[in-house]
């Protein structure tokens, strides 16, 4: 008989309750801090950090703008130039 199908099935149901947890945690310390400290520093302590970790990934929003603003410049450059 194989035990690998039940340790799959316990570390799988291991790590949703992990899951669980963890989003009611979150969720819990959002309203936790938006009843202390008002809704804006409730955004700003949650929800900031994802969206700075998002746009600073590789193919992320600061790159692209970043990207932009070069490409730009060295086209005025060339018809300045030209």
């Amino acid at each position: 008989m194989h035990d690998h199908d039940q340790d799959d099935g316990a570390a799988r149901g291991g790590q949703a309750l992990a899951v669980t947890l963890g989003l009611l945690l979150l969720i819990g310390g959002v309203l936790m801090t938006d009843a202390f400290a008002g809704p804006f520093v409730a955004f700003g302590v949650f929800a900031v950090p994802v969206i700075a970790a998002y746009a600073a990934r590789p193919g992320g929003t600061v790159r692209a703008v970043l990207r932009t603003a070069a490409l730009r410049r060295e086209v005025r450059r060339l018809l300045r130039d030209a």
